[in-house]
């Protein structure tokens, strides 16, 4: 993947220049949410990433695309936690691969980061909290509160670690990494309130009719409307692939069926967080579909429990995994055609992922190793 990533040629648009120039003045000392609208939790981590490419010559003409960088480096992180998860997950390693393939058959993410969107560090952040909820850990707040800032869709998954936060054994400390979780949220919303007077500097009203006026921001509450148009619009970008959505809905239908059986690989394997995980689905659901307009991406949190979900099935049935591939070609060709063009020169550089990925599935299938079987 790190190949695939060299190969492509950054090109930032749209909001990419609201991340990047809040990332380059906080890199030079100013801290200013007047000036560019968005959440801006990913611009903090592209600042070191500034400082060191500014500070090698050679580097120097990656400076202005930090946030791109840093966006390639969690997405790299994100391939051995996909694979943790799954495995995790199902008690299987088999699965872990199976998880990770469904990662790498999810294009919107890596393919985007490139005009300097967020979502492929938002999707670490979702598989980190994942990760987190699955193994008990304490920080999973933090990596909560983080990924909130990064994109806030990440918040609806705090019903997968929210049970594990009120255990006698370990209350007092999750009780405090909960407390630093709400401090890093509340610092940010106040800073930026501060500053715009709202709670957070919106885009989703006027912006896309015209320019942004920094000066005159739209409230928050302004971005949602009660109405079924919303929830119409949630179940398109999760079925329709033309709109440029996450991930293969076939692999959204078997994620659903799995939960609602709450079936899992085998009888041996309890069924880790599915209550949870159906809660946190229901969460997304219902906050972008009050939204006044919402894009797929705004789903990921939900895409990617349905894939964790569907990973059972594909195991379970060996015929599903080649639909799956090819109902994916239709999940990318549509991002190709939107945005991958601009990154790649050749579509068939684009879709090297999704042979990535079948090469993984061919290997796994024909593995002996231990521990891959069923």
């Amino acid at each position: 993947m790190l190949g695939y990533f060299l190969l492509a040629t950054p090109v930032m648009m749209d909001d990419g220049f609201h991340y990047e120039g809040f990332a380059e003045l906080l890199a030079h000392g100013k801290l200013d949410f007047k000036s560019f609208y968005g959440f801006q939790g990913l611009s903090f981590f592209a600042v070191p990433i500034f400082w060191l490419t500014s500070s090698i010559p050679s580097w120097q003409a990656g400076s202005h695309n930090s946030i791109i960088i840093a966006s390639i480096i969690f997405s790299l992180l994100s391939i051995p936690l996909a694979y943790f998860i799954g495995r995790d997950y199902y008690q299987n390693k088999k699965a872990g691969v199976y998880f990770l393939i469904l990662f790498l058959l999810t294009p919107y993410p890596y393919t985007t980061m490139f005009r300097g969107f967020q979502e492929a560090a938002l999707l670490f952040f979702i598989l980190l909290i994942v990760y987190g909820s699955l193994n008990k850990k304490l920080w999973t707040p933090l990596a909560w509160a983080v990924g909130g800032i990064v994109k806030p869709f990440a918040l609806a998954l705090f019903p997968l670690f929210f049970k594990q936060s009120l255990r006698s054994s370990t209350y007092q400390w999750r009780v405090v990494f909960i407390l630093l979780a709400f401090l890093i949220g509340g610092a940010y919303l106040g800073a930026s309130y501060y500053q715009t007077g709202h709670l957070i500097n919106n885009a989703a009203i006027n912006s896309y009719q015209g320019n942004f006026d920094t000066g005159n921001p739209p409230p928050l509450v302004e971005s949602f409307a009660l109405g079924i148009k919303g929830y119409l619009r949630v179940a398109a970008n999760l079925l329709l692939s033309f709109r440029k959505i996450m991930i293969s809905p076939l692999i959204v239908v078997l994620g659903a069926f799995a939960l609602l059986r709450g079936q899992v690989l085998s009888k041996k394997v309890p069924d880790p967080l599915r209550k949870e995980i159906i809660l946190a689905i229901i969460l997304n659901f219902l906050l972008v579909g009050s939204l006044t307009f919402s894009f797929s991406k705004y789903l990921l949190p939900m895409t990617t429990l349905f894939a964790l979900a569907s990973v059972g099935y594909l195991l379970k049935y060996k015929w599903l995994m080649p639909l799956v591939f090819i109902d994916s070609f239709f999940v990318f060709l549509p991002i190709w055609n939107y945005f991958g063009y601009n990154f790649w020169n050749n579509p068939l550089v684009f879709f090297l992922p999704m042979v990535y990925a079948v090469g993984l599935w061919v290997t796994t299938r024909s593995s002996s190793v231990s521990g891959f079987g069923e």
